[in-house]
């Protein structure tokens, strides 16, 4: 699962905790379109080999947590977690053989665009709550 923690001053909590009370729908269709554009680009950073990999990809519904929100973004292809992390190689008797390196798919697309979506997000969060003022 993907995770960005946007993290900072005191008044972008403040501004968050005012929307969170005014306008929560609204907070959670941002999230649900920043996590629509996020599986995108994860798709777009998967190579095609068989297809099944960059079909896989889903954004999970927005959850309220503890002092916020959170959408989280998984793959459901069965062999996703053995190419993004890497596994053993075994031989038929069960022998291990070697090691297959993760390609990291799903994390590079986090590090590519988490300071954007970031920055995103807390540019509509400024805007959302000068219109709720």
């Amino acid at each position: 699962m993907a995770e960005f923690r946007l993290e900072g001053a005191e008044g972008f909590r403040e501004k968050l905790g005012l929307i969170k009370r005014k306008a929560p729908d609204r907070i959670m269709d941002k999230l649900d379109d920043t996590g629509k554009e996020f599986v995108k680009r994860a798709r777009a950073n998967t190579p095609k080999v068989s297809g099944n990999l960059r079909k896989g990809y889903m954004a999970l519904p927005v959850e309220k947590i503890a002092g916020g929100y959170q959408k989280g973004i998984t793959n459901k292809a069965p062999h996703f977690h053995l190419v993004e992390r890497g596994h053993r190689k075994v031989s038929r008797t069960g022998q291990e053989i070697g090691w297959t390196e993760g390609k990291f798919y799903l994390e590079r697309t986090v590090k590519e665009n988490e300071e954007e979506i970031a920055e995103d997000l807390d540019k509509w969060l400024d805007e959302l709550y000068k219109e709720l003022l």
